[in-house]
């Protein structure tokens, strides 16, 4: 169902209504689960790591009011960036891994995202809303955001 990518991030939903959402997400780089309180605040958590390891690689920087004290550390970061290209035996090791964090499930729903692009200062890709086994591609941040509240305010919800 889900074809194996380093930047693949489970959001596991253990609370959902029109005002507040909460739960966990996953991806290949942390050992657990990173909680979040909102959907706005697992964005941008998703934003940053993607920042942090280039991939995707945005196709433009994103501008702020402020000075952003993080590109000096993203810059010793990707000095020290883990390499994709790996062996068979590690290569094992990360497929265990990705399937550890596709394998985690939310109270109330689960979805695996993979953003492919990020392009036009938003993101582009697929959403697989696990519960269901359905798939959808979005062409933007907002639009991802609507699947997901589509998905969760469905009368069988």
């Amino acid at each position: 169902m889900v074809s194996y990518s380093p930047n693949i991030i489970t959001l596991c939903l253990d609370f959902y209504d029109r005002e507040r959402q909460s739960g966990r997400m996953y991806h290949l780089y942390t050992s657990c689960g990173v909680s979040f309180s909102t959907l706005f605040e697992a964005f941008d958590r998703m934003d940053r790591l993607y920042d942090e390891f280039l991939l995707p690689q945005a196709a433009m920087r994103i501008r702020s009011f402020r000075i952003d004290r993080r590109k000096q550390e993203r810059a010793v970061k990707k000095e020290r960036m883990p390499k994709l290209q790996v062996r068979t035996r590690k290569e094992m090791k990360i497929m265990e891994e990705f399937d550890k964090v596709t394998g985690q499930r939310g109270k109330d729903s689960t979805f695996i995202i993979h953003v492919k692009y990020r392009q036009n200062a938003s993101w582009q890709g697929e959403v697989t809303w696990v519960d269901k086994q359905k798939k959808e591609y979005f062409r933007s941040a907002l639009e991802l955001v609507r699947l997901i509240d589509s998905a969760m305010s469905k009368p069988d919800k």
